[in-house]
């Protein structure tokens, strides 16, 4: 205790709040921004958002942290980031960390893979670390996600960087027992980490814990909705609308969002404050936009004929292939296509396993961590495993199926975004028939967007305004046989 205090005491490395940098020296880098710690020069900062196309949306504000080395964070958090073998903040962490730390509300879009937990994640710890003792171990500052598998991963990294702050995180999410939740979140938490469900269960806003409520945000001023458009897709607005409602007044909230749908925006206008700055990275603007560092090939085929096209893009996994070794995630879109994907890699001596809603908890996380160490290399998904998955080295996704409902393309940007993260670059396959052409005119305009090759078959369509036929079947058997559906003739 006495050693977390004196840490507390001795402060941020370089205080955003108080203007100065380590040395002291007060330093702006353009009419109408604030001071901040530690800002490189006036060139630096504009060149790192040109280069990577931030925009921030207000008047006065922060200027970017273009380094690690200038983070402005308590000494230790930035001796363990600068341990983590990046050359330099990513984007969105750049453009966030000055706005967070001096106090105001963050509004941002960034594409997936884009390292927005620690955009939010850092700035957090750092200003839990000058309250902590006064919270008596309740916490301070509430991250929302829409998956538990989002939950664990956002928990791994509170842990991992709270450690030299000695900051606790804990992690509620629906799929585990309630009663060992509750028991960790009695030992103190400084950072909670949640699904908006469990949360619900932990303040007994449905009413229905025989012990009450488990835990108490009355002493919590930071709030984090990470992947909010996630969130308001599964239905939680009305949950985060009752959490927020049990904080106190005058917090801090940070809305993370790699799309900006109206929802979003009606959520986003309520729950921040007058504060908030806006920062948008990509050129996309308000549209969906796919990651630039994500070459994208879409194939279209005949339903019957997909089975085989799919094969051929697992042909370089295989012994002897020339990605053998290389991290693969394929989506599909119904649980039984899964399996049988499943089935036929497991049954072509694949190093792969199966995440879809009929595993249970314990055997989703085993996935989870067997493909993050590299004991598998080859995951056959749902879109339960499309948002929350931030696993770095993925180098290839495959859409067996592109993604259903009106939300498809909103869904097939999250998926490739699986790859080509924190820097790196990656491959995309997509399989797409005429079953899919509602989404050709939205596809044609991410491809185009984003610098890629659109088939001219794809225009066509597009062009058309739709297509024949229905969705293929899916499997017949065990072990993957062709799909049904369509006909034979070319319907492009």
């Amino acid at each position: 205790m006495q050693k977390r205090a004196a840490e507390a005491a001795a402060g941020p490395a370089s205080s955003a709040e108080s203007g100065t940098s380590g040395s002291g020296e007060e330093i702006s880098i353009e009419h109408g921004s604030k001071p901040l710690a530690k800002v490189d020069d006036f060139e630096a900062a504009c060149t790192f958002m040109q280069a990577n196309e931030i925009t921030i949306h207000s008047a006065e504000h922060q200027s970017p942290c273009t380094s690690l080395a200038a983070a402005p964070f308590p000494a230790p958090l930035v001796q363990l980031l600068m341990q983590q073998g990046f050359s330099m903040p990513s984007a969105v962490q750049g453009a966030s960390w000055p706005i967070a730390m001096a106090g105001k509300d963050v509004l941002a879009i960034a594409k997936t893979g884009s390292g927005k937990t620690l955009g939010y994640l850092l700035p957090a710890l750092s200003r839990a670390q000058l309250h902590w003792e006064k919270a008596a171990g309740k916490p301070l500052c509430l991250v929302m996600a829409p998956t538990r598998e989002l939950a664990l991963q956002i928990k791994g990294e509170a842990t991992k960087f709270g450690a030299p702050l000695q900051i606790r995180a804990v992690a509620v999410y629906g799929g585990d027992p309630k009663w060992k939740q509750i028991s960790e979140l009695s030992r103190g938490a400084e950072i909670l980490i949640a699904t908006p469900g469990r949360m619900m269960d932990m303040l007994d806003l449905h009413g229905t814990s025989y012990g009450g409520a488990a835990t108490s945000l009355e002493m919590c001023s930071m709030l984090v909705l990470d992947e909010a458009d996630r969130m308001l897709d599964m239905g939680f607005e009305k949950d985060i609308r009752a959490i927020v409602a049990k904080m106190p007044e005058g917090r801090q909230t940070f809305l993370f969002t790699a799309t900006w749908p109206k929802a979003v925006q009606r959520v986003a206008a309520d729950l921040l404050g007058p504060s908030q700055v806006k920062v948008t990275v990509g050129s996309g603007g308000d549209k969906l936009t796919a990651n630039k560092a994500v070459v994208q090939h879409v194939r279209l085929v005949q339903p019957a004929a997909k089975w085989e096209a799919f094969v051929e893009l697992l042909a370089p996994y295989k012994a002897g292939g020339a990605a053998v070794g290389t991290r693969v995630i394929i989506f599909a879109n119904t649980k039984r296509d899964v399996n049988a994907i499943g089935q036929y890699c497991w049954d072509h001596q694949l190093p792969v396993d199966t995440l879809s809603g009929d595993r249970t908890q314990r055997e989703r996380e085993s996935v989870i961590e067997r493909f993050r160490a590299g004991q598998l290399t080859m995951v056959i998904a749902t879109d339960v495993a499309a948002r929350g998955l931030d696993i770095n080295g993925i180098g290839h996704v495959i859409n067996y199926d592109y993604p259903p409902g009106d939300g498809g393309s909103e869904d097939y940007i999250h998926r490739i975004g699986r790859t080509g993260r924190a820097g790196a670059t990656g491959v995309a396959d997509t399989l797409f028939t005429n079953g899919d052409s509602k989404h050709a005119r939205e596809l044609v305009r991410i491809l185009s967007d984003a610098g890629q090759v659109v088939p001219a078959e794809l225009s066509m369509m597009a062009q058309r305004g739709g297509g024949g036929g229905g969705k293929g079947k899916g499997f017949k058997g065990k072990g993957g046989g062709k799909g049904k559906g369509g006909g034979g003739k070319q319907w492009w």
